[in-house]
């Protein structure tokens, strides 16, 4: 399985990007999909957005350095979007309150590990 990995974010209008540190193919691009679902990496302090094709997921890895600035621009914007190719972009379907619920769900909860319940407290924090 292929991991897409964010390296940056960015805002235009109502609207978050999350850039590809490496973008995709054409085909690759052109057949991906939001599929609505987020997972917590406690392993490598990570969000995993998940997007599919008719064949598989592909898991967007959004690291901890991101997550404040993330957070920050969640609070006045909804709409999130990942670019998989210069001027191509995907709609996250459900991207804020995905995360939204895993902030609130990871906040002192051991069961997802100390370091990621501490990155998690010290961005709710903020």
């Amino acid at each position: 399985m292929k991991h897409i990995e964010i390296n940056k974010i960015s805002t235009k209008e109502d609207k978050i990007i999350l850039h590809n540190s490496q973008p995709l193919s054409k085909d690759e691009a052109s057949s991906l999909q939001a599929a609505g679902r987020m997972l917590a990496d406690s392993d490598q302090l990570s969000f995993i957005y998940l997007l599919e094709d008719d064949e598989r997921y592909r898991h967007v890895s959004i690291p901890e350095f991101l997550w404040s600035d993330l957070y920050s621009e969640l609070k006045n914007k909804d709409n999130v979007y990942i670019e998989l190719l210069p001027n191509e972009e995907v709609h996250c379907t459900s991207f804020k309150d995905e995360i939204l619920y895993l902030l609130e769900n990871i906040q002192d909860n051991s069961n997802y590990g100390d370091k990621m319940v501490e990155a998690v407290g010290r961005i709710i924090a903020k």
